[in-house]
């Protein structure tokens, strides 16, 4: 997940807890700004994700049959909430 905070072999990394952080958050009020954000949450979703797939111990063929897994049912889901909406 962390490259660079790699142990050596024989070692254990603890990451501690940060302490939560109160913040306040505007939500855009123009179409414009929520397409906006809602690509933005969804490139940052997309990139935890692609680190998740990176950091699994398993071969690459695998990971791009899980990658191809979970495409296919965002993409049911998108379909279904679409025509939910409709």
């Amino acid at each position: 997940m962390f490259p660079e905070f790699r142990a050596a072999p024989g070692e254990v990394t603890v990451i501690r807890k940060m302490a939560p952080v109160n913040m306040i958050v505007y939500y855009p009020q123009t179409e414009k700004g929520k397409e906006e954000l809602a690509r933005r949450v969804a490139e940052v979703h997309a990139d935890a994700a692609v680190r998740r797939l990176k950091s699994l111990n398993c071969p690459t063929r695998q990971k791009l049959e899980l990658l191809d897994a979970v495409m296919d049912t965002a993409r049911k889901n998108q379909k279904q909430e679409t025509n939910r909406i409709r």
